[in-house]
């Protein structure tokens, strides 16, 4: 590392310069008529590129003012080699870049000079020419520096857009020794040099007083590197380079502050490419991709192909979820979901849920849009004395919101709304329910009745003062929820109308009217094609094949049987096309159920996480969704898949195996069979393989149904045997385990005895006296 004694007093201006002829000795009569003394100061321009007049019009000031500094080299092409250049040459002890068509005030230098020292860095004072009327006027950044003079508290954020341009700054040149811009970039390089090179140095900012009239003039001229017209090589592809820099910068920050300014240098880059996106909508996907060529550290979405002007909303709803990103359960994914769907900023507050699985790639993106972030500490659970904490730690850390958003499948989130809800009962409360509550299959209760008599006085007393039915003892958690949220709820979100016609059934109340009067139907939202290629999956598809993707799990209401009984039902040729990729935690159940044949032709995966999920979906021939079969078990089919919303937005053709006039089966999908059908099933599979051809299937379905049956009777019978010989084996080992206590008591008795024994006792001094022998 270069030493600060090395360089001379004084400060080294580097100028780069391509065919500068028109404007140069404008620039050129500024630095001779410096107030400065000439001794402290130089001025290296260095030509790169085409060659004009521009030389011999320097040469010529160094012939007339041999007094002054003026230094004349080249470089390759570029303005970033030429700033390299001048920062391998410069000999002074402060630094400054100054643009060949622009010039400076008389007495520019030498204010400036007069505030320099290590680690700070000195600004003037910054206007803009007009190139036509010769106008001196405000630049966009003028006013940050009027208002914050002197030593600049917060310059990373008070004078932000000053310090990021290349120009108008003293800087100790030992601090620039140490750094370069990249030549690989042609424009954007101003915004790329500073992200790196403020992480690895701690400067104090000092804006020389407006009165000293100490002034940078910018000339604004056609061709300017700044303004170039809309390209996708200008408005992409470089600045997807300049976002690579900064990502660079990023690694490098040390403090929060840093990396918060560092990221806010992105939004330029985000404009430049909104406006060709503007102009030309049908090349989404291709930026998308070519985003995702470089894996970034950070890439702010949230401002990608969006009115940037409508996203920083000042007003913030409080969204209230038990779980939150990073937590990983589907409803912290759909509470994701909609905000970023929403676009709106927002407060959360959520339990810590240490003790559940993480996903930390979501919770980048959505943390975008979160501006406070509350969190209980808490492990899980679904007991009341937990739901009870949440509410009481919860309430302790919210202040005043005018609208608040919760969402259940958690009833914690639904029972902490509530909390607030009546101590603030003007603020706006959302409520959504992902699922019915208080019943699952078989008439199954989900929660345990609810016990807390003091809490169940203080609502009855709230509940008598509206005259509405009064809750009691005997009534289970969630029945309570669904009824206390159904009340007092401004608003009530269903994901379909099945579900919501399934809870007004259910619940033991009478409101329906109330219900009907404040409820929407809002399915899962299914979010923007940008998050599709946020995280890029490296998992390899055979082309050579179709290639079908389920993910999730099974149970004894949604079994993938379907689809196997119409992969068994084809011909042998048709099932040589076939590769199943299974993504579940499941995958000793799917290898019970599924037959030989296509076992043989499945891919069993562990769980990914959901922006992998979402770039996975993009890759499939064909997605499978299926639905729960929930005959006999409800009036209607309450549920609605979350995973159709992903998939819808994947671009994927998508198969949803549905249950006759269920939610899913409504939805407009290239591929729809029905449970149970196996005809439809099977033609269907022959319909994909064979790109739509319509083959005529023939299927003897009483002899498959038989032979599935005896299939599956094999596999519950191995099983069996399994089992039976853990049995055996579990048998054994406490047999041993039984004879080895058996052992160990014979042992105790007999060594109580001996120790009991008068012989023992009458030879205790000469084991003393033989311990001190040893």
């Amino acid at each position: 590392m270069i030493k600060e004694s090395e360089f001379k007093e004084g400060i080294t201006a580097i100028i780069p310069t391509y065919k500068g002829e028109k404007y140069i000795s404008k620039l050129l009569d500024s630095l001779i008529n410096q107030s400065i003394d000439f001794k402290l100061f130089e001025a290296i321009f260095i030509v790169n590129g085409e060659l004009d007049s521009t030389p011999n019009i320097i040469k010529e000031y160094q012939e007339n003012y041999p007094e002054v500094n003026i230094i004349l080299t080249e470089s390759e092409k570029g303005v970033c080699n030429a700033r390299n250049k001048g920062i391998e040459l410069a000999s002074r002890e402060y630094s400054i870049f100054i643009d060949d068509d622009d010039f400076i005030s008389h007495n520019y230098f030498e204010e400036l000079y007069k505030h320099v020292k290590p680690n700070r860095i000195v600004v003037g004072m910054f206007y803009d020419i007009d190139e036509d009327t010769g106008e001196v006027k405000n630049s966009y950044m003028t006013p940050q520096l009027l208002n914050n003079q002197g030593i600049v508290e917060n310059p990373y954020g008070k004078i932000k857009d000053a310090i990021v341009i290349t120009q108008n700054k003293v800087i100790p040149t030992v601090n620039v020794k140490d750094s370069s811009f990249n030549p690989e970039l042609t424009n954007g390089v101003d915004i790329a040099y500073y992200a790196n090179f403020y992480p690895e140095n701690d400067f104090e900012f000092y804006v020389v007083d407006e009165s000293k009239e100490a002034n940078y003039y910018r000339l604004w001229r056609h061709g300017s590197i700044s303004r170039q017209d809309l390209s996708y090589t200008f408005n992409v592809e470089h600045r997807l380079k300049v976002i690579n820099d900064i990502n660079k910068g990023l690694k490098k920050a040390k403090t929060p502050e840093m990396r918060s300014f560092i990221e806010t240098l992105t939004g330029g880059q985000i404009v430049k490419i909104n406006d060709y996106l503007e102009k030309h909508p049908e090349d989404y996907t291709k930026v998308l991709k070519d985003i995702l060529k470089y894996d970034f550290e950070f890439f702010p979405y949230k401002y990608l192909n969006e009115d940037i002007s409508k996203l920083n909303n000042e007003k913030r709803e409080l969204i209230i979820s038990y779980a939150f990103s990073p937590t990983n359960t589907t409803t912290s994914n759909v509470v994701a979901k909609r905000i970023l769907s929403e676009k709106r900023n927002v407060d959360v507050i959520c339990a810590s849920l240490d003790d559940m699985a993480k996903d930390f790639t979501l919770e980048k993106l959505v943390l975008e849009y979160v501006v406070q972030k509350f969190t209980v500490n808490t492990n899980f659970s679904t007991e009341w004395s937990n739901i009870k904490n949440f509410m009481n730690e919860g309430i302790k850390l919210i202040d005043s919101y005018d609208k608040i958003y919760s969402r259940a499948n958690f009833v914690h989130s639904h029972f902490l709304a509530l909390e607030y809800k009546l101590n603030n009962p003007y603020t706006f409360w959302r409520a959504e329910f992902s699922d019915p509550l208080i019943y699952t299959f078989g008439n199954r209760h989900l929660s345990e009745k609810l016990e807390d008599e003091e809490y169940i006085n203080k609502i009855n007393e709230i509940l008598k003062g509206k005259n509405l039915e009064l809750i009691n003892s005997g009534m289970d958690i969630n029945c309570i929820c669904e009824y206390l949220s159904f009340v007092f709820a401004d608003e009530i979100i269903f994901t379909n109308e099945s579900q919501k016609e399934v809870m007004i059934k259910t619940l033991p109340f009478k409101i329906e009217d109330m219900i009907n009067e404040k409820s929407t139907i809002s399915p899962h939202p299914t979010l923007d094609e940008k998050y599709y290629y946020v995280k890029n999956s490296s998992y390899q598809l055979d082309g050579n094949y179709i290639n079908f993707g389920y993910f999730g799990v099974i149970f004894s209401n949604r079994s993938l049987e379907d689809f196997i009984n119409a992969f068994d039902n084809i011909p042998k040729e048709y099932q040589q096309k076939v590769r199943l990729h299974i993504f579940s935690p499941n995958r000793t159940l799917f290898e019970q159920v599924l037959s030989k044949e296509l076992l043989d032709k499945t891919t069993f995966n562990p769980n990914v996480d959901y922006l992998e999920f979402l770039n996975l979906s993009t890759k499939f021939d064909i997605l499978i969704v299926e639905d729960s079969y929930t005959k006999g078990h409800f009036i209607k089919n309450p549920y609605l898949p979350s995973k159709i919303s992903d998939y819808k937005g994947s671009n994927a053709s998508i198969w949803g195996i549905c249950e006759k006039e269920s939610e899913m089966s409504k939805l407009d999908m290239e591929y729809k069979t029905y449970l149970n059908d196996l005809i439809g099933n099977t033609t269907t599979l022959i319909s994909i393989l064979t790109k739509n051809q319509t083959k005529e299937t023939s299927i003897d379905e009483n002899e498959y149904r038989k032979d599935r049956v005896i299939q599956l009777t094999q596999k519950i019978i191995e099983l069996i045997d399994v089992c039976e010989s853990e049995f055996r084996k579990d048998a054994i080992y406490e047999a041993q385990i039984n004879e080895l206590n058996e052992k160990i008591q014979k042992l105790e008795k007999e060594n109580s005895e001996i120790l009991n024994s008068n012989s023992w006792k009458l030879t205790n001094n000469f084991r003393k006296i033989g311990k001190k022998l040893k």
